[in-house]
């Protein structure tokens, strides 16, 4: 019944055609819950039951509103409106909001192929201009 084997190859040959068992077990269906699906909640614009949801502030008396609040406002827990960060940012300048040639400027050759202005002041005109053949600068018209 058993025969001698003398190297690897010859094991694989005379190893049976058939596969092991499988480890594990079957795999088995889920438990399926008998609950009825939850009813969509519908809020109309003008209905009374709308208006009173979007009134209600109660939940910024909350201890977990004061906590989300304090963690994304640097530990104040007061809400304020938002402010338009454009007018801390001196990077880019509208051309029509500069005088005409009063400011020195050079042209700054980008990657992406365009010219742009940029001012004595190091603030770039935001207007892509194309350089021409004859070495004149005109704005990009898409």
């Amino acid at each position: 019944m058993f025969t001698k084997i003398s190297s690897l190859h010859e094991a694989d040959e005379s190893r049976i055609a058939m596969a092991p068992p499988w480890p594990f077990g079957k795999k088995k269906q889920p438990l399926m819950l008998d609950e009825p699906e939850p009813q969509p909640i519908l809020y109309r614009k003008n209905s009374e039951l709308s208006q009173e949801v979007l009134a209600d502030n109660s939940h910024r008396e909350s201890v977990d509103y004061k906590a989300a609040v304090s963690l994304f406002g640097n530990g104040n827990t007061t809400v304020k409106r938002a402010v338009e960060q454009s007018q801390f940012y001196e990077g880019l300048v509208d051309s029509a909001s500069l005088p005409v040639d009063t400011e020195k400027f050079t042209w700054i050759h980008h990657t992406d192929g365009y010219h742009y202005k940029k001012f004595a002041s190091g603030a770039f005109d935001s207007v892509p201009h194309k350089k021409n053949a004859d070495g004149t600068y005109a704005p990009y018209q898409p």
